[in-house]
């Protein structure tokens, strides 16, 4: 039984996991993926703030698919018809047949939708791009210079106000926030807007961001990003070195698939994850929808579980049985800004600060697909000692913030380079041909 498995994300490695326990040595599974790491998204802002190393940040697909057949390269069609699969790596084509087919491809950050911002912002999806962006801001400390080219290089713009921009945003306010100004740029009149009916998540969320420093921009949209920073669809203009995308995901087009892809790019999935005969999908990929029939959330977690209810259906398929729907109904949500802060609603149940940190803690390390991962994380976590351990958590206790807080809000005057500064007034496009293609990560 020839399974192929399109992508190395969380929907993947659980449904290669659900294959192997419920087909074991049966089924031959085929990983297509252009990586040979998987990211673990979960910890990007402790990654940012300095408190783990990039490294840890991913996992060997060696040790989270270990008897895996690996392809690497993109997917770049689906024959259905003929029950094939296109992959292309560096010049080369290769053509790979399956019985079932799982798309797990996930999304890329949505930068085309911004003029410049593919070709000069930082996303921070695929495997090293959070070092890139490290890298890059220890570059420009490097590089001296004074007036507004320093007062530029010290700026950082975070585009987008979802719940990973306000992470991002948060981690870099907490690292660089003495020296640097971090401005949040959110399209809606609040950040998180998905949190706006829940105020106790909503000021906790605020109130961290402003403790880390961190200026927030609600109501104002990011129209362009050239090499000397952001300019708003208001007109004002942030000179900024360093802009990093957290516009939320588009999905590319598979050729041999669109007559079931929705008008969003998503797959069209029936409520067993089939798209049709023999082929699957979950993750960013599918349109998953919940027992009340709405969309469901786009995270991990969602993954995680319809990617194992995939490879339960392909074995009751290749079993005689009948695939059977996907009954997950979510847990909740939950946002870190330091060690010892966050918010967060688990099953209905209101947490925040040092309760809310551990168990986001606890559950992320869990999910990491690799147990040798997870357990580096902790070993490097304990080896920081006791003293940083307890100055974290006395933090997280008080509320402290070493960096001077910003008004979340407040107008800024953003000098440009040769021109006239203007005033920010917030209110309450090629695409890098290596990610064209589908197979991400």
């Amino acid at each position: 039984m020839r399974i192929v498995l399109l992508g190395s994300g969380y929907s993947a490695i659980w449904c290669y996991r659900a294959l192997r326990r419920h087909l074991g040595s049966s089924a031959d599974i085929t990983v297509v993926a252009p990586f040979e790491e998987h990211v673990f998204h979960g910890f990007t802002g402790e990654v940012l703030s300095g408190d783990l190393p990039a490294a840890l940040q991913v996992s060997p697909l060696t040790e989270c698919l270990p008897h895996a057949t690996r392809i690497r390269g993109w997917a770049t069609a689906v024959d259905p018809d003929r029950r094939t699969v296109t992959v292309e790596w560096q010049g080369t084509r290769r053509e790979v047949a399956y019985d079932h087919l799982v798309v797990a491809t996930g999304a890329r950050e949505r930068s085309s939708s911004v003029p410049g911002l593919a070709e000069h912002g930082l996303p921070l999806r695929f495997p090293g791009e959070v070092r890139a962006l490290l890298e890059h801001l220890a570059a420009l400390e490097a590089d001296p210079a004074d007036g507004d080219e320093a007062r530029r290089r010290r700026t950082i713009v975070v585009a987008g106000g979802g719940f990973a921009g306000t992470e991002v945003a948060a981690a870099l306010g907490r690292r660089y926030g003495a020296t640097h100004r971090v401005v949040l740029v959110s399209a809606s009149p609040a950040v998180a807007p998905a949190w706006r009916d829940q105020p106790w998540m909503h000021d906790r969320l605020l109130k961290n961001l402003n403790e880390a420093a961190v200026t927030v921009l609600p109501d104002a949209r990011v129209a362009r990003v050239d090499e000397y920073g952001v300019r708003l669809a208001s007109g004002a203009v942030i000179p900024a070195a360093t802009v990093v995308a957290t516009l939320g995901n588009t999905v590319p087009v598979l050729p041999g698939l669109e007559r079931w892809q929705r008008p969003d790019g998503l797959l069209e999935v029936d409520p067993a994850l089939k798209v049709t005969d023999r082929i699957w999908s979950a993750g960013d990929v599918a349109g998953v929808r919940t027992r009340a029939g709405s969309l469901a959330a786009k995270d991990a977690i969602w993954a995680i579980r319809a990617g194992t209810r995939v490879g339960r259906n392909i074995a009751r398929e290749v079993r005689g049985g009948t695939a059977r729907r996907l009954g997950f109904r979510g847990i909740g949500t939950v946002a870190a800004f330091a060690p010892g802060k966050a918010v967060a609603r688990v099953y209905g149940i209101r947490m925040s600060g040092i309760v809310a940190w551990t168990v986001r803690a606890a559950f992320f390390l869990w999910f990491v697909p690799s147990r040798r991962t997870a357990l580096r994380i902790i070993g490097t976590s304990a080896a920081a000692g006791p003293a940083r351990a307890m100055a974290s958590l006395g933090a997280g206790l008080r509320g402290a913030r070493t960096a001077p807080a910003r008004p979340i809000g407040a107008p800024t005057l953003f000098p440009i380079a040769g021109g006239r500064g203007r005033t920010v007034e917030p209110v309450s496009d090629a695409v890098p041909a290596e990610r064209r293609h589908a197979a991400g990560a």
